[in-house]
């Protein structure tokens, strides 16, 4: 992976990073939360003791608390204390950075500039060039229980070949030590792990495999190609090296040709048309309904807003025209109450 870099510690405990780590945290969806109410109270001397902890390597993260989500399936997410977020964030902030110089431009998974929407779009993109040379293919590969099956002692290996300082991975292995299998959901820092481990995977297939048409979303990926013989000399060699190599399996696999729409990123897409999957249109209406029972006014605001973005991306003239309905009928609440 080329340079391996040293002397970050001191980056990642600089006062200044700590305050930036800081606002990130608060950002994320916690400024009303007990713990960050009581980090803010004394925010500098919070941030000073905070940093004389890890400068003496005497920190250790608190407990994790659990609880179960199950939209669009039932997963395990287990979430640290504020104070445990600002270090995550700190550690985040220097070494993001430097794995961003590496990741491959087709892995759309928690990076700046991607995202889910980007992912569709240079799918879609793809899907219509490659139509051009005749009927698209595309071999669809889910990994199982991802970020469960992680292999921590392959993970640091690949950490490693980028980072050599001690005390930087040190700090590391508390959030997921170099032994065992499986990262936390709902780490911060789970997430650059989980693009890292998943850049085996990318630089498999663009060095060894040579695979021009390939995206990923964590452990969500496709590769289109005109040939379908190719996809399926493709989707044996990376079962037998994810197996081998990542400790990982395919929880399903199958290759079809466009006719039948790609099932990606939560749409359905093929070269002239890209729609929401059913299932995620059934869950939205179903949350809509749950917060008009119970008058969640503001919750029903935030899920109409952000499924007002996830529509920009699809061809849902139906769906559009029921969302602007509640839409309009959620602003007509939210002036009633005032």
């Amino acid at each position: 992976m080329g340079k391996r870099y040293k002397n970050l510690f001191e980056q990642i405990v600089n006062i200044d990073n700590l305050r930036i780590a800081y606002m990130k945290a608060v950002r994320g969806g916690n400024r009303f939360t007990a713990g960050h109410l009581k980090f803010k109270e004394n925010l500098e001397a919070n941030l000073y003791l905070l940093q004389k902890t890890m400068i003496e390597e005497r920190y250790t993260h608190g407990e994790y608390h659990s609880f179960l989500v199950y939209e669009p399936k039932e997963r395990l997410i287990r979430s640290l204390p504020f104070r445990d977020r600002v270090v995550q964030h700190s550690i985040n902030n220097i070494l993001e950075p430097i794995f961003e110089k590496v990741f491959y431009s087709f892995n759309f998974a928690c990076r700046k500039n991607k995202g889910t929407h980007k992912g569709v779009k240079m799918t879609q993109s793809k899907i219509r060039y490659l139509s051009k040379n005749g009927l698209v293919y595309y071999l669809k590969m889910d990994f199982s229980k991802y970020f469960h099956s992680i292999d921590r002692s392959i993970l640091f290996r690949e950490i490693e070949n980028k980072i050599s300082d001690k005390k930087v991975l040190n700090l590391l292995k508390l959030f997921g030590d170099d032994k065992g299998v499986g990262i936390p959901i709902g780490n911060l820092l789970s997430q650059l792990f989980a693009n890292v481990y998943g850049h085996i995977f990318d630089r498999f297939i663009k060095t060894k495999l040579r695979a021009k048409h390939y995206f990923r979303y964590m452990d969500d990926t496709v590769i289109l190609s005109n040939d379908v013989n190719e996809l399926k000399k493709f989707q044996r060699a990376l079962a037998l090296f994810s197996r081998l190599y990542m400790k990982l399996k395919f929880s399903k696999w199958y290759i079809n040709n466009i006719h039948k729409p790609l099932n990606f990123l939560g749409y359905r897409i093929t070269a002239d048309y890209k729609l929401i999957r059913k299932d995620s249109v059934v869950r939205a209406k179903r949350k809509i309904k749950k917060y008009k029972k119970t008058n969640d006014i503001e919750k029903l605001k935030m899920f109409l807003a952000s499924w007002g973005g996830h529509l920009k991306s699809a061809d849902s003239f139906n769906l559009v025209q029921f969302i602007n309905k509640e839409v309009a009928l959620c602003k007509m609440k939210i002036q009633l109450v005032r």
